[in-house]
């Protein structure tokens, strides 16, 4: 049977999404899915794959299940905050899925994707956003994560039965580096049948502030004949709709060719530890914004400086000065993150290093 590769990916970018819709975080009664959980085996007989082979495919992702049908609970917590959305699916991987939320704070709303189009549509206010992509967008995200998943690690923890489905679970830990200093955890339970991630759970921690949301799938359907135009979505003609566009990624391998693509001086650090040489410079636009990334890296280590034409102020760290400028020092496990603004564009740097290390490389950007 072929393996597909499992919306996971896709879930989790639903998941955030839906929780930006909500808004501020409600307290609400949460109603965790039963489960039980027995520790791993010891020994492994010849109708259980090995731990490492459990632990491949909760990092590649894969499916052989060709849909499913059921509920979505998606629960998110913060602080002492719980919030609660539940939602009917049908999913197809790797493209095409549909959220029909029934309650919550999102309730009302309907998200449906394919490999071309995003819908998200709200019913009590009667408003749509679209966003249209180019065909395969949902693989290259999948496949991004893929490759970033080459650096992450597996811990088979042992099985569980979730929403009535024995599983394996699986905690995969990200390096620091690859997310920018955010700390992130996922845990995935595993159909044992097909690999399916019958609950994914992702444990974000910013500073000192930790949130963890979690997607359990319940009353499941496997391979039932879906109707396709589950997948495509029409507004109500008096519905208002906006059109959204996704930002535009380029990588270069110099900052010369970098200035090439945007309006202005792209500012470099003169001062650098250690022998960390420039590895490649990222543009990003958004609507009226453009942001610059710079990574330098040796064998061991990872730097970068940003520069953006937004000018949002950092919420979140201690107030430091640069070169006479107000900015923000705050740090994320071994990440030190400085920002700080200055002649119109907000910078910042982050690593490895101490608090005065970054000051002494943000102090050396060149004008």
């Amino acid at each position: 049977m072929s393996l597909k590769r499992s919306p996971v990916v896709l879930g989790v970018v639903v998941l955030l999404l839906t929780a930006s819709l909500a808004g501020c975080m409600g307290a609400q009664e949460a109603s965790p899915t039963q489960e039980t959980t027995t520790s791993p085996p010891t020994t492994t007989s010849d109708a259980q794959p090995s731990e490492s082979t459990i632990e491949q495919h909760a990092l590649g992702n894969e499916t052989t299940i060709e849909s499913i049908t059921g509920t979505v609970t998606i629960t998110t917590d913060a602080g002492n905050e719980t919030q609660t959305m539940r939602a009917n699916v049908w999913q197809e991987p790797p493209n095409n899925v549909r959220y029909e939320y029934v309650s919550g704070p999102t309730e009302g709303t309907t998200l449906v994707a394919n490999e071309s189009t995003f819908w998200m549509y709200n019913e009590t206010t009667n408003t749509a956003r679209q966003m249209q992509y180019d065909t395969g967008v949902v693989q290259n995200l999948t496949r991004a994560f893929q490759n970033l998943s080459s650096q992450f690690t597996a811990d088979y923890q042992g099985e569980a039965t979730v929403s009535g489905q024995p599983t394996y679970v699986v905690s995969i830990q990200s390096p620091n580096e690859t997310l920018g200093g955010v700390h992130a955890n996922q845990t995935v339970w595993l159909d044992q049948d097909n690999w399916f991630p019958v609950r994914t759970q992702v444990t974000t921690t910013v500073g000192n502030q930790t949130s963890t949301s979690t997607i359990t799938y319940s009353d499941i359907t496997y391979n039932a004949s879906i109707p396709a135009d589950r997948f495509t979505f029409e507004p109500p003609a008096n519905a208002t709709v906006e059109n959204v566009t996704l930002p535009e990624t380029t990588t270069f391998s110099s900052v010369d060719a970098a200035e090439s693509a945007v309006n202005f001086s792209i500012r470099e650090p003169t001062s650098l530890p250690g022998d960390l040489r420039l590895t490649n410079v990222t543009t990003t636009r958004s609507g009226d914004t453009t942001s610059v990334s710079l990574r330098y890296a040796n064998e061991s280590t990872t730097l970068r400086f940003s520069q953006s034409t937004a000018t949002r102020s950092a919420t979140q760290g201690e107030n430091v000065s640069v070169a006479g400028h107000e900015g923000t020092y705050l740090e994320v496990s071994d990440q030190g993150i400085l920002r700080w603004q200055s002649d119109g564009f907000t910078f910042s740097v982050s690593g490895p290093f101490s608090q005065s290390t970054l000051v002494e490389i943000a102090e050396s950007i060149s004008n």
